[in-house]
């Protein structure tokens, strides 16, 4: 059995699959850019607000004499990702 490619040229249905089949490929790497963007974002604005609240927690614990430390590197740590996640979109333009 032979699979290398054909002898004779693809007719013209064979070129309109093959067109089909790249526009759907367009068509779905757009739709999967556009949803990473919309993921980032979300991440972005999450981790934004975890940082800011854990670090309010952080130090409202610091005044009133309870332990901090928790809540202080919970949110050095999202301050951390969301670094990160800022750096990878900058980069990724």
């Amino acid at each position: 059995m032979y699979t290398g490619p054909r002898d004779e040229e693809p007719d013209e249905r064979d070129l309109e699959l093959l067109r089909y089949e790249r526009e759907r490929r367009e068509r779905a790497r757009r739709r999967d850019a556009a949803s990473w963007r919309i993921i980032a974002w979300v991440m972005a604005g999450a981790l934004g607000l975890l940082a800011y609240d854990s670090g309010g927690a952080a130090l409202d614990a610091h005044r009133s004499g309870r332990p901090w430390l928790y809540p202080a590197t919970v949110s050095v740590a999202c301050a951390l990702g969301l670094l990160a996640l800022i750096a990878w979109s900058v980069r990724r333009r």
